[in-house]
């Protein structure tokens, strides 16, 4: 019996060998990283220093924190640290005019980068209206604080002073000393719930807009120097201030409906 049928144990034997690593193969199933959602890749949206820009990408199962990396065209990256898959920022909190260019790394609760997600861009548009906001950046770039050699440490925080109480709205400079050899910059501020946000640029200074910082309380800040190789040199010390909370940017203005004064006491944030 075995003569007659050698011929079919030929044929059995390879499909066993060879076909088991192959269905093995196809049991697992590929790692499906979160996608960026909005803004679209290739969206266009007005600058101003008022305007919200929402972030959305899709869930990924097992991950406790996203990093929301946005390179602006200037070149800096700038990192937020999420816990949730969407987010408002204020444009002009974190980036000028021109060609952006977005991602998400999803972290597991080591802290370690599972994946990072495809890549999306889109396209800041200056409004006409906001040519003056040019000329306040040149004026401010000549103000450039020059420490006494020796008295400050890491790139020693100057502006904001420790423990300064800032306005609700308006522009602050974040400024700290020169640090030999470095090529680069970390500016990472901590807000009251804990989560940090990153601005990373080669000057020794970045301006943004207090609406972009929501929450009301204390903020810390530190400043770490990196070299040409992106290795760190030394981290500063750490500054602290606090801001009461922004107001909504949507809450429309109140009604009066004629019985007395109302409060307006907001609308002087507007000076």
């Amino acid at each position: 019996m075995f003569k007659k049928y050698w011929w079919l144990i030929l044929i059995i034997v390879p499909v066993i060998v060879f076909g088991l690593p192959i269905l093995q193969q196809g049991g697992v199933a590929p790692l499906v990283c979160t996608q960026p959602l909005i803004p679209e890749d290739g969206a266009k949206t007005p600058y101003g220093a008022d305007l919200l820009m929402t972030f959305s990408f899709t869930p990924m199962e097992g991950v406790e924190l996203y990093h929301l990396n946005v390179l602006t065209p200037s070149g800096n990256l700038v990192t937020f640290e999420l816990e949730d898959t969407q987010a408002q920022r204020v444009i002009s909190s974190f980036t000028e005019p021109g060609d952006i260019i977005w991602n998400v790394e999803a972290l597991n609760d080591k802290g370690e980068i599972v994946c990072t997600s495809d890549s999306f861009s889109f396209t800041v548009i200056e409004k006409e209206a906001l040519v003056p906001e040019i000329i306040v950046e040149e004026t401010e770039e000549t103000l450039i604080i020059t420490p006494t050699p020796g008295i400050f440490g890491c790139a020693q925080p100057l502006t904001p002073e420790n423990g300064a109480e800032l306005p609700k709205i308006g522009k602050e400079i974040f400024s700290w000393a020169a640090v030999e050899d470095a090529t680069r910059y970390l500016l990472t501020i901590t807000v009251p719930s804990g989560n940090t946000i990153t601005f990373e640029g080669n000057r020794t200074e970045i301006g943004r807009y207090m609406e972009a910082f929501e929450q009301g309380g204390e903020y810390q800040w530190a400043v770490t120097a990196l070299n040409a190789a992106s290795g760190e040199i030394c981290e500063s010390t750490v500054f602290t201030f606090s801001k009461l909370a922004s107001p909504p940017e949507s809450a429309p203005p109140p009604k009066n409906s004629g019985g007395g004064g109302g409060d307006g006491g907001d609308d002087d944030d507007d000076d």
